[in-house]
């Protein structure tokens, strides 16, 4: 369930992000898909740890572990 939250925040934000970025004509049209973004992830991983269990945050830094982001 955590995951699940997780991943769908980070979706909403780079979907949110992507909107920004088409949207905007200017200086922002950079900078606001970025921030966009960073926020995203930060409250991705607040949402996760608030509601993950503490067996399903050791599985998930085991995963990670094994399998490190490219």
């Amino acid at each position: 369930m955590a995951q699940t939250i997780r991943f769908a925040i980070s979706v909403l934000s780079a979907c949110l992000a992507g909107l920004t970025f088409f949207t905007l004509r200017s200086l922002w049209a950079r900078v606001a898909p970025l921030a966009i973004l960073i926020i995203g992830s930060v409250l991705a991983e607040y949402a996760f740890n608030r509601l993950a269990s503490t067996s399903t945050k050791q599985r998930d830094l085991e995963d990670r572990t094994r399998n490190p982001p490219a």
